[in-house]
């Protein structure tokens, strides 16, 4: 769960991108936070904490930045 001031939304935390890759379902999406922290949330709630940090990660294995 990522929470941001009153808003709780549903997330999973992630070790690594690699991890998250495997783990990655239709509709979802890798986010990475401001402090390197790897996360899945649903494509829905990306818009509500992509202002606060989260990044999306790109799910293509040969582009990993990280």
């Amino acid at each position: 769960m990522i929470k941001i001031d009153d808003m709780q939304i549903p997330a999973e935390r992630y070790n690594d991108v690699e991890e998250a890759r495997d783990a990655l379902k239709r509709d979802e999406i890798i986010v990475k936070d401001n402090e390197g922290i790897v996360w899945i949330v649903d494509n829905e709630n990306y818009p509500k904490i992509e202002g606060f940090g989260y990044d999306r990660v790109d799910p293509n294995p040969s582009t990993d930045e990280s």
